[in-house]
């Protein structure tokens, strides 16, 4: 899986594949945070650290009601 994938998962993806997705790089596991107020999506390994951010994102990812 990469992180091309995990974007199209992040929105419009399933809950269930939204919940099975890994990190591409290290396969740990991933926190995934969005804010309204700046349409911002962050993507954070707790393994590896890496962190993928996206600003002015135009929709509301489908995690953001199905991940707390």
């Amino acid at each position: 899986m990469s992180w091309d994938d995990i974007d199209d998962i992040v929105f419009d993806g399933t809950a269930e594949q939204i919940n099975s997705i890994r990190c591409p790089e290290c396969e740990g596991s991933l926190r995934l945070s969005y804010f309204p107020l700046t349409r911002s999506v962050e993507i954070y390994c707790h393994s590896c650290g890496t962190i993928i951010k996206q600003n002015g994102v135009s929709r509301k990812p489908n995690f953001a009601d199905t991940v707390a």
